[in-house]
């Protein structure tokens, strides 16, 4: 008869192993639940390039309903005395940018020019109206000097174009700030004021990105003072 080894008892899991397995199992995910649920949740946000830029109060509506930029998220272009000339930048924007954030709550978008262009626009708004609701899009009117005036404070690197328009889409926050970029790697002092729209490809590897994270930033401020709220009232 063969000789076989002895068989051994099963051995023992040890109080300790019983409950090192309970608390990786159970007790860690539910504190990291809690980390997340009550903690502090930190996330980039969009840079503040230039603080308190001028108010529009002083333009006058060429079609829309806008009044301020104080209290709306605003991205604003600079259409010049030319704006048929621009309708290829003006569409760029309204497919890549206006189309997807239209319906925000306050985002707007907000067209700037002098007297001379308003004849062009009154025709773009006419042929834009077939296919886009214009509900958030404003068009303002203003005298050249102040057409110069308002984009002087954005204090940017680079100039409006002979014509008052700008290659550019600028972005205030509620407070009206311009936001942007301080350390991008493409530009030479890594500071970008806005946004251009002469392709769709800047506006879909720079502008998309950032408008979404300065709403987020919003709607997390929103959530976390609702949140404060409802403690203080319980």
């Amino acid at each position: 008869m063969s000789d076989f080894p002895q068989a051994e008892g099963i051995k023992q899991t040890s109080e300790f192993s019983k409950k090192f397995v309970i608390v990786v199992l159970f007790a860690l995910p539910l504190v990291a639940y809690l980390f997340f649920l009550n903690g502090e949740h930190h996330f980039d946000t969009l840079p503040i390039v230039t603080p308190n830029v001028q108010e529009i109060d002083d333009f006058q509506l060429v079609q829309g309903t806008a009044a301020q930029l104080k209290d709306s998220v605003t991205i604003i272009t600079f259409l010049g005395k030319d704006p048929y000339g621009r309708l290829g930048y003006v569409s760029n924007l309204n497919e890549k940018i206006y189309k997807k954030f239209h319906g925000f709550n306050t985002f707007q978008l907000i067209s700037i020019l002098p007297e001379s262009g308003v004849e062009d626009v009154e025709q773009i708004v006419e042929q834009m109206g077939e296919t886009t609701d214009l509900q958030d899009w404003h068009f303002l009117k203003g005298t050249d000097q102040q057409v110069q005036a308002l984009y002087d404070s954005f204090k940017t690197n680079d100039k409006l174009n002979d014509d008052l328009s700008s290659d550019y889409a600028f972005v205030i926050d509620l407070d009206r700030n311009l936001r942007g970029r301080d350390d991008d790697e493409i530009e030479d002092d890594g500071v970008v004021y806005g946004y251009n729209t002469k392709t769709a490809a800047q506006l879909n590897k720079r502008m998309i990105d950032d408008m979404r994270v300065l709403l987020a930033e919003y709607r997390f401020a929103f959530k976390k003072n609702r949140d404060q709220k409802i403690q203080e009232d319980e």
